[in-house]
């Protein structure tokens, strides 16, 4: 029984005292278990207040709120492997760092799910503008409690996605795992939930708004290839610092290659890297011997400093 159904067993009359107290004594000595793990993880604290769980994080002191069942989430992530993507967060800091380095930035994080790498940006460079886009309504509300715990001003979000073309798309939602949200049913789940999700493209974001990116965060779970289609004068005209997931299994579910990215990009301008023990290497296409999931597209121009001192 879970502990909620303990306590109302026993105040209901259908526990008495001594059962009643016998079971839960296990569950709430799970809350010393939680403090000799915590050691071991970037989680400095956990609060558990009327209704949320929040965790703050060790590095940086971000606040994330907890919402169950969300399996993979990157709550679960720090608490289960002591950290949530941690060289791709450090990669993206370190170049953030330079683009800081001559005036404010401003950073789109596509495809934001909780806000990781939104909150994570707006934390460590105040003057930045961010802009983080998440079309699954009920992941939105995540994101946005995880705002309003941090209360960073240089943060905006918006409930829609991009693409390739504006509108209501569907995306398919795992229950149980909140970064998989695709356009496809990318395991064939039957138990997926079809969610309409408003969409637009980024070149007419960013003509309506008048924003000059300055740094890309896209991750689509299969549809980055869509993002880039829908963004190709942006891209021309500001060329942005680009972090990528690429998943060939994903790829494939919307009828493309990996490759088919690199050579968009690098018609543009743009190089293909990822890390590997702790190097920026360069990649030309993409092998069988590529385990990286995120990719670092550098302008030659643009990013030639860059590409100078970190990339082989």
């Amino acid at each position: 029984m879970s502990l909620q159904e303990l306590h109302d067993g026993f105040f209901s009359g259908a526990l008495d005292m001594a059962t009643y107290a016998a079971a839960m004594q296990p569950l709430h000595r799970q809350l010393l278990d939680y403090a000799n793990l915590l050691p071991a993880t970037d989680v400095a604290r956990i609060e558990i207040a009327d209704g949320q769980v929040v965790l703050t994080c060790r590095s940086t002191g971000l606040k994330l709120c907890y919402e169950d069942p969300l399996d993979r989430y990157a709550v679960l992530s720090l608490l289960n492997f002591g950290k949530y993507e941690a060289a791709d967060t450090t990669a993206l800091l370190r170049f953030a760092e330079g683009l800081a380095g001559a005036e404010p930035f401003t950073f789109l994080d596509i495809g934001a799910n909780m806000g990781w790498y939104a909150l994570s940006l707006a934390q460590r460079f105040p003057a930045a503008t961010v802009h983080a886009f998440e079309p699954v309504p009920a992941t939105f509300r995540i994101l946005e409690r995880n705002l309003a715990l941090n209360g960073f001003a240089n943060v905006t979000l918006h409930n829609q996605g991009l693409a390739d073309r504006p509108g209501t798309q569907t995306i398919y939602c795992d229950p149980r795992i909140s970064g998989r949200a695709s356009g496809r049913n990318l395991v064939e789940d039957p138990a997926a939930l079809p969610v309409p999700c408003a969409f637009t493209r980024l070149d007419d974001f960013v003509q309506a708004h008048g924003v000059r990116p300055d740094l890309l965060k896209v991750d689509v779970e299969g549809a980055e290839l869509l993002v880039f289609r829908g963004g190709l004068e942006t891209l021309a005209a500001h060329r942005p610092l680009i972090l990528a997931e690429m998943l060939r299994k994903w790829a494939r579910k919307f009828g493309y290659h990996p490759d088919e990215i690199i050579a968009l990009l690098a018609g543009l301008g743009y190089v293909c890297t990822f890390m590997e023990d702790r190097r920026m290497l360069e990649l030309a296409a993409m092998t069988e011997a590529v385990n990286a999931k995120n990719f670092f597209f550098l302008h030659r121009d643009r990013h030639a400093a860059l590409l100078a001192g970190l990339v082989r």
